[in-house]
């Protein structure tokens, strides 16, 4: 097993955070699968460490070598999702996937991807060791920043996560940050989250990017598509967002959303289709400018 670590400075210094203190050792939630399998939770202990080292002392992602079991957990998964990817993704999510090259061959490596994120639209990854406190999380997107898991998933369970695993945050978050509006608009929410001191606010602009950037769709073309990456990242939630009758899919407007609740642990039945990403934005920012959030 091998790990690199580079000094990798990153927009914002972690020791300026101000966070409550977070736990030395890993805590998982107790549904996690995989919970008493000891060589899997060695292993995520062992990344925990890693990517808790690299975010507080201001490195990038870790460089390290995947295990076979990952590589095929990866692959299986990576390679379940293509297809609906190619069939239901929005444009610019596919675009974005191969241009970074992802694919069910190998397991990116995180540092690469944020190196490209940079040189295309100045945005970088940060590496989480799990959840980290709100402020924290959205200090870091105002920063340009974007915090991202890099362990896997328990391979008994390989559709199923109640925590953001490296599947995730890679297929899911990762590609369209390459895209300079999707980017931008990103970084917008999280100033405004990070700047606000109004409680309602603050879960108002959560309500927005839960419905937008974490579960929304988008309309492209007469069809709707697949926008979140709560979506692109899970074969159940693609066809259960677009095709379920379960589900109620209603027009993008701010003021609904913002005062709609939504629970993360069940597969979602209410959605809301954006006429495009330049909408969000714009949507975004009279947001913002609303709630009279300063941001610069």
């Amino acid at each position: 097993m091998k790990d690199t670590l580079i000094q990798y400075g990153v927009a914002v210094d972690p020791r300026e955070m101000v966070e409550p203190p977070d736990p030395d050792e890993l805590e998982v939630d107790p549904k996690t699968p995989g919970i008493d399998d000891p060589a899997y939770m060695s292993r995520r202990r062992w990344i925990f460490a890693l990517t808790r080292k690299h975010r507080l002392e201001g490195l990038g992602p870790p460089v390290f070598e995947y295990m076979p079991e990952e590589a095929r957990l990866w692959a299986d998964v990576s390679a379940q999702l293509a297809p609906l990817h190619d069939a239901h993704a929005c444009a610019l999510y596919r675009k974005a996937k191969h241009e970074l090259a992802i694919t069910s061959a190998e397991v990116p490596q995180m540092r690469h991807l944020s190196d490209r994120l940079r040189a295309a639209t100045q945005t970088h990854l940060i590496p989480a060791e799990g959840s980290l406190a709100y402020r924290t999380f959205y200090r870091y997107i105002a920063a340009r920043g974007f915090p991202v898991t890099q362990f896997l998933r328990h391979p008994s369970h390989p559709e199923f996560t109640p925590e953001p695993d490296m599947i995730h945050d890679c297929l899911g978050h990762v590609p369209p940050f390459m895209d300079r509006d999707y980017a931008e608009l990103i970084t917008l929410l999280g100033k405004a989250a990070a700047a606000a001191t109004d409680g309602g606010h603050v879960l108002m602009l959560k309500r927005f990017s839960w419905f937008s950037i974490e579960f929304g769709l988008v309309e492209e073309a007469g069809d709707v598509k697949v926008f979140g990456a709560g979506i692109l990242s899970s074969t159940g939630e693609i066809p259960n967002s677009l095709f379920s009758r379960a589900v109620t899919r209603r027009p993008f407007v701010t003021d609904v959303v913002v005062n709609t609740d939504y629970d993360p642990t069940y597969m979602q039945t209410q959605l809301f289709v954006a006429p495009s990403l330049k909408f969000l934005r714009a949507e975004a920012e009279a947001l913002v400018k609303k709630l009279a959030i300063k941001v610069t």
